[in-house]
């Protein structure tokens, strides 16, 4: 992730966790649990706040939570107390390695967009490599984002790399990924101009 990205995260890291926290996010919620199931090991790709994670904790679910700002992840231990030891920092796509071990889901919330095309492909090669068999990757990327330039940055200096359904279908096959379903939902903020795509991926 480029430091531009980074930096703003970590210079406004309260801010975009208090943020986070204050979404609706019933539908990415229900995405999440009727995509997974039940009881498995979890991987989070930038936490965040914590939010996500947190969720699924209490849904029953073996969580690593993982950030690439050392000041998110101090916001996360913060805001969720309780994810005191299931979070750690990692950057994408560097820090996925062998050593995390196997996982039955991972799941980037909001996340992957922020990357190079050549970094989402090499995290989703990664991916793969660290789901076990049938293993599952749901990602929420933007279908619409209106504050974004033309040359794939935002006014705060962060990436938003974009890239068509079908786009983000062909990476998923590259590496081993069948592309389940996708959900077109609002922004849990209520912003205009702004919408998420959920996507569910399996291993093959």
């Amino acid at each position: 992730m480029g430091h531009s990205t980074l930096n703003y995260y970590s210079q406004h890291s309260l801010k975009v966790a208090e943020r986070y926290e204050s979404a609706d996010v019933t539908q990415l919620h229900e995405f999440l649990l009727s995509s997974l199931r039940p009881g498995g090991r979890l991987l989070e790709l930038g936490c965040g706040s914590g939010r996500d994670a947190a969720f699924m904790i209490r849904q029953g679910f073996k969580v690593l939570a993982t950030d690439g700002s050392a000041a998110m992840v101090q916001q996360t231990k913060i805001h969720h107390p309780e994810l005191a030891g299931h979070v750690n920092l990692l950057k994408l796509p560097d820090g996925l390695s062998y050593h995390l071990g196997q996982f039955h889901g991972i799941y980037a919330v909001a996340v992957l967009m922020h990357l190079s095309v050549q970094e989402i492909e090499r995290t989703i090669g990664a991916v793969n490599a660290l789901l076990a068999a049938k293993g599952r990757f749901i990602f929420s990327v933007p279908a619409r984002r209106d504050d974004v330039m033309a040359n794939e940055f935002d006014s705060k200096g962060r990436r938003f790399t974009a890239l068509s359904p079908a786009g983000w279908e062909a990476l998923c096959l590259k590496h081993n990924l069948q592309l389940v379903r996708t959900m077109i939902c609002q922004d849990g903020l209520g912003r205009g101009g702004v919408m998420w795509m959920n996507c569910l991926a399996e291993k093959h």
